[in-house]
């Protein structure tokens, strides 16, 4: 992927997150878009890429204000595309359906840092609510990455 249509391609996610993410929001939850690029990132490019755009995703996001703790945006992005980047050029060696499950482990991991970060009260008090807030959100994204899997595969 080149510089110029990876830029492109970020500045969409940006608009389809801040225009279409709101509408798309189900009782407080709503899907993650930049994770989505992240992980296609990482995994046709490579840890390299995916961090550096990870990261300046995370500060664009904290910088708007929608995070509400300044970095945790950053530094999940980066885990993610570090993480994500160990899959490029995998697809071939591992089955299937074992690289589907890293992926989505992947994804599982990174909702699980920002829920226990962000919803850290329920952790102690109600874990039952924070599975749930995890679950929710974990699957709304992984929902759209499943449907996004008929357009373009990860691979």
């Amino acid at each position: 992927m080149k510089n110029n249509q990876l830029i492109l391609i970020t500045l969409g996610v940006l608009a389809l997150q801040f225009l279409i993410g709101p509408w798309l929001t189900i009782r407080g939850v709503r899907p993650d878009f930049f994770l989505i690029l992240i992980v296609y990132i990482g995994v046709s490019n490579g840890s390299f890429f995916a961090v550096i755009v990870g990261f300046l995703c995370g500060l664009i996001i904290d910088g708007i204000g929608v995070g509400s703790y300044f970095g945790l945006s950053s530094l999940i992005y980066v885990l993610t595309g570090y993480l994500s980047g160990f899959l490029k050029g995998k697809y071939q060696r591992f089955i299937p359906a074992t690289f589907t499950i890293i992926w989505i482990g992947i994804v599982l991991l990174s909702f699980f840092i920002y829920s226990f970060f962000r919803f850290q009260y329920l952790w102690d008090t109600d874990f039952l609510q924070f599975l749930n807030i995890w679950i929710l959100t974990s699957f709304y994204t992984l929902s759209l990455m499943g449907i996004l899997q008929f357009v373009r595969p990860l691979r």
